[in-house]
């Protein structure tokens, strides 16, 4: 793969079919739109510049700081509340670094901590734990919120803290990751999911391709499934 600035620029022009089509019918989305494009270029090439000199490195030590950088970042930024922010990224972290290890281990990585993989192997699993449990902790909490009662009820009745949570842990799971596994039957149907792409433009075999997103499918799975359960556990002791 060989991409100039030259073809860059030629494949950014492809926006200006979008761009026209908003200037005959929407000048204010058009802005609105621009600006979005705007700022999702600039980071896209403070990043690419960032990741350069991380690829270049390729040291251990600064690949783990750059997945706790951006892991915190993304936090902060997609969940802005202490009481969301605290226990996922204290859980995220955690779990995705076990398991993302068990991943490195399972597909035979030339080196555990390598920039190649480690970066990514890691961002894909935060990415999925930080969408999923974002939704289930506010669930959670909502939830305790809305049904005080029946804690009440249930720790009035004999039942440990542990047992009387247990609903409101149920639903936050359930309902958290229904849009997940929505997703999964589509993108497994119909779709070929963009990581498949993504390494067979790399030059993985369609095989080695399938064998990689099976094992990051069900890693991505387990390290949500736990970090969201650690996370309503940090909370609870939290609160």
């Amino acid at each position: 793969m060989n991409i100039t600035i030259i073809r860059l620029l030629i494949g950014i022009l492809l926006l200006l079919v979008p761009a026209f089509i908003l200037f005959r019918l929407d000048h204010r989305f058009l802005r609105k739109s621009f600006t979005v494009i705007g700022r999702l270029i600039i980071t896209l090439l403070v990043l690419a510049l960032l990741l350069y000199y991380v690829f270049l490195w390729d040291k251990a030590w600064v690949n783990i700081l750059w997945v706790l950088l951006t892991g915190a970042v993304a936090t902060a930024v997609y969940c802005p509340k202490r009481w969301q922010s605290v226990p996922i990224y204290v859980s995220m972290t955690a779990v995705t670094f076990l398991i993302g290890i068990l991943v490195l281990l399972l597909v035979d990585a030339d080196s555990l901590f390598g920039a190649s993989m480690f970066i990514p192997v890691m961002t894909m699993l935060q990415a999925e734990a930080l969408f999923v449990c974002r939704r289930g902790i506010s669930i959670y909490v909502l939830e305790r919120r809305m049904h005080q009662e029946l804690d009440e009820y249930l720790r009035g009745n004999g039942a440990t803290k542990t047992e009387a949570l247990r609903p409101f842990l149920t639903k936050a799971i359930t309902r958290s990751f229904s849009p997940v596994l929505s997703q999964l039957l589509l993108v497994g149907l119909v779709f070929v999911p963009s990581l498949l792409c993504g390494l067979l433009i790399g030059g993985v075999t369609p095989l080695q391709g399938i064998a990689f997103l099976g094992v990051m499918t069900a890693a991505a799975l387990c390290s949500t499934m736990l970090v969201l359960v650690l996370s309503i556990y940090i909370y609870t002791r939290m609160s």
